[in-house]
């Protein structure tokens, strides 16, 4: 296949991966940013209005059952605990302190005594309690979050501790707001959580107030500034709105003609905004896209089971052709789910698998199979995973692996193809983290959907095991050898990092996403 035809069919859809994400909280972050410190404006002055366009409606305002790529929604009117700051730092927020035990096993947080709910309410500690605990319910969405949390302690009306189950290196990640439980429902809040909706007035502690009279959901999502927040200098606008606007070319031409003041870009319009002199574009890649070999015992392929096939098909996929077609400027290959900038990447990791199709034939000669095989594959259409699985195909083929694919048209059937144990890959877009998360979502015997057949590898676990409890010192040599084991064990087939990208008129700061910073927070933007 030429590489024009690979542009023809990917260029409009494969980068929707990314999209969703743009916005979230969801990565990490260890570079400065051109935010100040504390989240203040440079002037110090509150500019009227932000207006920002996304590639997709909210699908809820809950912090609790929210889906975190599109916590932006969220984020604006509900304050956490903790917050995950650019500088990839964690600030003050309702918490003003609070220390990690030993291990840890334990996290004691002392709360401000001035802050309130939209409602008027106190911020204390038995609210605290009462969110976390119901975060943490079979009713919420994001329970898997606070899956570590033993106990909640009150040890004061404005103190808790918080006991774990076992250790975490990533625990703070609970009480800030990137997997959204760490966000505070006030108790008025949590006595109606049916409404908990983008149809009602949001029941945070947030800079912002959702105002459901000045929104229309599915289209425009509008936050006032309240005039009872405990620090006035993280509102940096008077009014945000979050703007839907599905059609990136449409999204561009809002942000020339000055009807946003930044959008979300894909790859349909990056190479127009480039050569514009009134947008600034910022991109990183971000979401690894690719195969999940989730077959990895061979239980319904023996062959899976054998590490040599996996590596076959790693070598068989030219990575280069396809991202040079798609993404052109903006590709970057991989052979790794862990991106740089995070704790488990490594060069040698991301470019362990160079295009080699003989090599791909001699290792399924070795493993028995120079006949070669047939493996089931799940996909979806949409966000271009099924064009991804079409790309590959044909280079699979020539080694002599048939791909024999179900392409779903819905997330529930694509995630029950995910985990019924009748397909031995499944296509995935999934972006990257530090690495205990991604142990935690892809790693783990009971990680649903990402290990669809519960691999338990004891060399994966004794890793992961090994990072859990791992010094600060000792951190980050512990997230390579883990990344390092995926990848010689070929438990994925990562094609390329699709990328975020953001545009914004000149003036709007807070955008900075070099280095380990790989999303943006709504709340960060100011007005230069």
């Amino acid at each position: 296949m030429s590489t024009t035809t690979y542009r023809q069919r990917w260029v409009p859809r494969i980068v929707a991966i990314a999209a969703a994400l743009a916005l979230s909280v969801t990565g990490c972050s260890n570079d400065s940013t051109d935010t100040p410190p504390g989240g203040s404006t440079t002037s110090g002055t509150q500019a009227e209005k932000l207006t920002i366009a996304v590639t997709a409606p909210a699908t809820g305002i809950n912090p609790a059952s929210v889906n975190t790529a599109f916590i932006s929604f969220v984020l604006p009117a509900y304050e956490p605990l903790v917050y995950y700051g650019p500088g990839g730092v964690y600030e003050p927020a309702l918490a003003k302190s609070w220390e990690m035990a030993a291990g840890n096993t334990a996290i004691s947080l002392e709360l401000r005594d001035d802050v309130k709910f939209s409602d008027g309410t106190p911020v204390n500690a038995a609210a605290v309690k009462a969110s976390l605990e119901y975060c943490a319910s079979p009713d919420s969405r994001n329970a898997l979050a606070l899956r570590d949390l033993e106990s909640i302690e009150i040890t004061g009306d404005y103190s808790l501790t918080l006991k774990l189950k076992q250790s975490n290196p990533l625990a703070m990640n609970m009480v800030s707001q990137e997997l959204g439980c760490g966000m505070i429902i006030s108790p008025a809040g949590l006595a109606d959580v049916e409404n908990l909706t983008v149809d009602n007035p949001s029941a945070g502690a947030g800079p912002y107030m959702y105002d459901p009279t000045q929104s229309v959901p599915g289209d425009t999502y509008t936050y006032v500034a309240r005039d009872d927040y405990y620090n006035p200098a993280k509102q940096h606008f008077e009014t945000i709105v979050i703007k839907v606007i599905m059609e990136s070319q449409a999204a561009l031409n809002a942000l020339v003609t000055g009807q946003v003041d930044m959008a979300i870009g894909d790859i349909s319009t990056a190479q127009q905004a480039a050569g514009n002199s009134s947008i600034n574009m910022t991109w990183r890649p971000t979401v690894w896209a690719g195969l999940n070999l989730i077959d990895r015992m061979g239980e319904l392929n023996p062959a899976m089971g054998d590490v040599r096939v996996r590596q076959a098909i790693n070598y068989a996929i030219n990575r280069e052709a396809i991202s040079a077609a798609i993404l052109g400027p903006f590709g970057v290959t991989t052979s790794s789910p862990s991106a740089e900038g995070h704790d488990g990447w490594t060069e040698a990791a991301q470019q362990y698998y160079n295009y080699d199709p003989e090599k791909a034939k001699a290792l399924l000669a070795e493993a028995g199979y120079a006949d070669g095989i047939t493996i089931k594959v799940c996909t979806v259409a949409w966000g271009g995973l099924d064009i991804l699985v079409t790309a590959i195909t044909p280079m699979l083929a020539e080694v002599g692996i048939t791909l024999d694919t179900l392409v779903t048209t819905d997330e529930k059937a694509y995630a029950e193809g995910a985990v019924n144990r009748q397909n031995s890959a499944v296509a995935v877009g999934y972006g990257s983290l530090p690495m205990f998360r991604m142990g935690t979502d892809l790693v783990l015997p009971d990680a649903r959907p990402f290990n669809g057949f519960g691999t338990d590898d004891p060399g994966a676990m004794a890793l992961f095991e090994e990072l859990r409890v791992a010094s600060p010192e000792t951190a980050v040599e512990k997230a390579q050898a883990l990344n390092t084991y995926l990848v010689e064990n070929a438990w994925f087939a990562p094609v390329l990092f699709t990328p975020i990208l953001l545009y914004s008129r000149p003036g709007i700061g807070g955008l900075d996403i070099s280095g380990g910073r790989v999303t943006v927070s709504v709340i960060d933007l100011y007005l230069e």
